[in-house]
């Protein structure tokens, strides 16, 4: 080789080598950052403008946008982080702000799942900002989705809809799961879209307020191949709304939605032959497997011979059929396809029997041999509760009041044991017993002799709603809220199930009012705004909401403004009351906002207290001071239904003009106004009361500068005096809302 082409193959092999490590060196940082695992390294949460959460994810390093997905029942976001580990100390964080509630932070299978508990379903943003993610969780009344709501507020869908933005239903999609389940997948263009969903008919029906959807999605979709619950899809426009009606194959299902970003998916879910059962009892008493039985005359017992046997073949059930000596005889049978069950009960009823069950033994035997048999063993418990030794426990009572529960195992209602006392519950000996009549629980907070006046009590009540033995005794501590009762083992372990039952966390209601002064104008624009029709009758206005669903207050006098707003519709209200003092038409005083119990009053009050003097003969001029405040007393009372019935009381004292007093002096007035209802509005509706006026009378004269102070001619250049009316009306926005209970992740 020349010493040309060995210097080439140098020059040659130096840029190769350097192209190398130049290329080392540029890709060396990037492997060093692939190499160190994202993780998460602090969790922090703050609050917003407009009453949204924010929680801030800080992480070691840029990461790939996470899968995200929310369920509806329970409330939760969950955000799947692949690749990511977790550093934090925890993996439960409580937040209890806003809409959440807790936060779980939980690393597996080389993932890190982020699980936000909500309170309700709320919407939601997310994005992300070098190494932080950000999770903002907006408020609750602008819920996405509004599930089951009632068949009587189907109106409020027309007048809602116009204060929505335009959406649209972009892609129709179904899928069979893994469990036969079947999923209505739908694509929507905003994950804001407003759904009502609700049966109808034996049907599904799906309603999205404001909504389009295309032409080419405007059709029937038959999916009983799948194999599913689900049989039929049909989609149309209705109006303004898109409807879609959902046929199921079989009443065996349910059905439950939730969103995830713009897919919302509908999941149908077979019931499985527990479930099944259990509703099939519902719809009819028999549900037996069917048989069919031919004979002209058969022993009884052989009848019962033949329904054990037909059950363990049919159902692999070991049922064991015990009769007594007495039952005998034969009958005619004839019957085709029939329920064992229901065959059994004709039998009986045609021998005058009877039959009672205990686990997987049915006892048959003539009614009046079964009822013999059932006294002896009553009688038998009873020498038994007699000769069975008393024992002593002490029960702790976390959420109720131990007076209570130990007015309720004496047999008597609550109301009634803390109303009165018993006959000798005042006095009477530690044995009282039999003479206690209707006596007060007993306590021994008070020491000593209540304890033993409370003995004597103890004994009254009614005794077939006693759950103690007649030689039981109860005694409640008031100080620990302890039970302390003495009786037998068994009669113990039945009042223990009594107290799981009754000892439970009271619902709470979340009541938020807002105390408004406008013009008397303003209520009737509101109304028009949100679809109120006002009728004129004796020069009295009464509104009534024809679209939106109303309750007209029982006590309203005439011109008041009673109405109620739809739960979909209460975020708007705050745009409304802040347009109101933005025009100078009014003024927001207070939102006060108070968390009570179930069926317990709520006070709130906000004012001033005004000092004035008084004086008698026998001492001198005293100060003192008198309350001109606005009040207002909510008590809630949460129905079956979920619907809350509200009795509230509102009344506003204002100084008025100084009166004079017989001691020559003057003494300031006090104006009184007192508004008081009973309604009933949904959960999260807001309730609008109004009636209380305050007018203000303003006089005026203009004239023209130095020619209208000249005597005489003055008035010539001096236009005439000018009254004026400032008319106000105070309006009570209130909103209460049901407070969930805690949710958990397992």
């Amino acid at each position: 080789m020349s010493t040309k082409q060995n210097k080439m193959m140098k020059t040659l092999l130096s840029q190769f080598t350097l192209r190398w490590m130049l290329i080392m060196l540029f890709t060396l940082p990037i492997y060093s950052v692939n190499a160190a695992e994202t993780s998460i390294n602090n969790l922090e949460f703050s609050s917003l403008a407009g009453n949204q959460l924010q929680i801030q994810l800080d992480m070691s390093g840029p990461i790939a946008e996470p899968k995200i997905f929310q369920t509806d029942n329970p409330s939760r976001i969950a955000l799947d982080f692949d690749g990511v580990k977790s550093n934090l100390a925890k993996k439960s964080f409580p937040i209890n702000q806003g809409a959440a509630n807790t936060v779980y932070v939980v690393e597996a299978s080389g993932r890190t799942r982020v699980v936000i508990n909500l309170t309700e379903k709320v919407p939601y943003q997310t994005r992300q900002d070098g190494n932080k993610y950000y999770i903002v969780l907006k408020s609750a009344g602008a819920v996405a989705a509004v599930n089951t709501i009632s068949q009587a507020n189907s109106g409020k869908e027309t007048a809602l809809s116009r204060f929505l933005p335009e959406q649209s239903i972009k892609s129709i999609d179904f899928r069979r799961g893994p469990n036969g389940e079947g999923r209505l997948m739908l694509g929507l263009t905003t994950p804001n879209t407003v759904v009502d969903s609700k049966q109808v008919g034996g049907k599904v029906i799906l309603n999205f307020l404001n909504t389009t959807i295309p032409d080419s999605l405007i059709k029937s979709f038959d999916v009983a191949d799948f194999a599913t619950p689900v049989q039929k899809i049909e989609a149309e426009p209705l109006g303004e709304n898109v409807r879609i009606a959902i046929t199921p194959s079989n009443p065996n299902y349910e059905y439950s939605s939730y969103q995830e970003d713009n897919l919302l998916t509908v999941e149908f879910r077979p019931l499985t032959p527990a479930e099944k059962e259990a509703q099939l009892r519902e719809r009819q008493p028999y549900i037996g497997s069917k048989l069919s039985l031919n004979f002209q005359q058969i022993d009884v017992k052989s009848v019962l011979m033949i329904l054990a046997d037909h059950i363990k073949t049919q159902e692999g059930k070991e049922i064991n059929i015990v009769t007594t000596d007495s039952v005998g005889g034969s009958i005619a049978l004839h019957v085709n396809d029939v329920p064992w069950d229901q065959v059994l009960d004709v039998v009986m009823k045609l021998r005058g029997l009877s039959k009672r069950e205990n686990g997987n033994v049915i006892l048959i035997g003539p009614t009046e041999e079964i009822k013999v048999l059932e006294e002896k063993e009553l009688e038998a418990r009873k020498v038994q509760e007699e000769l069975e030794p008393l024992k002593n426990e002490n029960i702790q009572i976390n959420y109720a009041k131990a007076e209570n529960i130990c007015a309720i195992l004496l047999g008597r209602s609550v109301s009634a044991s803390m109303a009165g006392s018993g006959k000798s519950g005042s006095g009477g000996s530690t044995t009282g017993g039999s003479s206690g009549g209707s006596g007060s629980c007993g306590t021994s907070s008070g020491g000593s002799q209540t304890s033993q006046s409370g003995g004597a009590g103890g004994a009254g009540g009614t005794q077939n709603m006693r759950l103690l033995s007649a030689r039981g005794s109860v005694i409640a501590d008031g100080r620990t809220n302890v039970l302390i009762v003495k009786d037998t083992a068994t009669q113990l372990e039945e009042i223990h199930k009594m107290i799981a039952k009754l000892d439970i966390p009271v619902r709470q209601v979340m009541i938020e009012a807002r105390v408004v002064i406008a013009s008397t104008t303003f209520a009737r624009d509101l109304g028009v705004r949100f679809g109120v029709n006002t009728v004129q009758n004796n020069d009295s206005d009464v509104a009534g909401l024809a679209q939106l669903g109303y309750t007209l207050a029982a006590a309203s006098p005439p011109g008041a403004l009673a109405m109620t707003l739809a739960a979909g519709a209460n975020y708007l209200l705050s745009l409304e009351i802040e347009a109101l003092q933005n025009e100078g038409k009014g003024e927001q005083l207070s939102n006060p906002r108070v968390l009570t119990s179930d069926r317990q009053m709520a006070h709130i009050e906000q004012g001033s207290q005004i000092p004035y003097q008084s004086s008698s003969a026998n001492s001198g001029p005293t100060t003192e001071f008198i309350d001109a405040t606005l009040m207002m007393d909510v008590t809630p009372q949460i129905t079956p239904t979920g619907s809350i019935i509200m009795d509230i009381e509102v009344s506003k004292d204002a100084p008025g003009l100084p009166v004079p007093t017989g001691l020559g002096g003057e003494a300031l007035a006090i104006e009184k106004k007192n508004v008081m209802t009973r309604v009933q509005v949904e959960d999260g509706e807001t309730v609008v009361l109004g009636g209380v006026y305050e007018s203000k009378n303003f006089s005026s004269r203009d004239s023209v500068p130095w020619f209208g102070d000249v005597p005489i001619l003055g008035w010539l250049f001096t236009p005439l005096k000018s009254v004026s009316e400032d008319k106000t009306e105070l309006l009570i926005f209130v909103t209460p809302k049901v407070v969930k209970s805690s949710l958990t992740t397992h």
